[in-house]
């Protein structure tokens, strides 16, 4: 066994897997496992392409080549387009940038990886600070009214989770033959629109409401007596 691939293959899944645990921890698709093989799979692949293009004075380039266009249509799989929105372009990016973090390693460039490695963990992390306060997120209410919970609630954490929104906690009142569902969330102008917009498509919601205020929307519910 070459010990000094082996000990490339584990600098390239703690490096991805540091990516990784990012991603994890923001419920994006491409966790900490698949970011962890991607960085392997790229180290292994470059090594081999460095030992058989001097066993075979071939050129090694040809499967970093191979290597970039492979990852091209990996990160083309994770971008989705829902409802007029391209969403995982933020994802996409991240499986690129680990793709080239196990190539440096790979090659040897250790120093580099762990750079980028850092940095890339620093974009995704302070700069979503800073992103944030760019487009000045506000405290937003949401109010929606349906007919099945169960539903309701399944197609606020679908919208939610398109949109990258967490949410903790909510509150509900059943009225006759509907529900009454709201919660809070600080999200921008932007996102505060298309989530209303996705809301709005589900079936199981018959109205949806959002202000700016955390009690806009929490009076009961008041029935037709007729």
């Amino acid at each position: 066994m070459n010990y000094d691939v082996a000990l490339k293959l584990m600098l390239a899944a703690f490096l991805g897997g540091c990516i990784g645990i990012e991603r994890q921890m923001r419920e994006k698709p491409a966790g900490l496992r698949t970011n962890m093989l991607i960085c392997v799979g790229s180290t292994l692949f470059m090594t081999i392409s460095e030992r058989a293009g001097a066993l075979l004075n071939a050129d090694p380039s040809r499967i970093a080549a191979q290597i970039i266009t492979g990852i091209g249509f990996l990160g083309a799989g994770a971008v989705l387009h829902s409802h007029g929105f391209v969403l995982g372009l933020t994802t996409a990016a991240t499986i690129w940038v680990v793709a080239g973090v196990g190539m440096a390693v790979g090659s040897g460039f250790y120093g580099i990886a762990v750079f980028a490695t850092l940095l890339s963990i620093a974009t995704l992390t302070l700069m979503s600070y800073i992103e944030d306060r760019i487009q000045q997120r506000h405290l937003h209410s949401f109010t929606i009214t349906g007919t099945d919970f169960s539903a309701a609630a399944a197609a606020i954490k679908t919208a939610l989770k398109e949109c990258s929104i967490n949410l903790s906690s909510f509150n509900f009142r059943r009225e006759p033959n509907r529900y009454q569902i709201w919660f809070n969330a600080s999200v921008s102008h932007e996102i505060n629109l298309r989530i209303v917009e996705r809301l709005s498509q589900f079936p199981a919601i018959t109205q949806v409401e959002t202000g700016t205020s955390p009690h806009d929307f929490i009076q009961p519910l008041h029935t037709d007596s007729g």
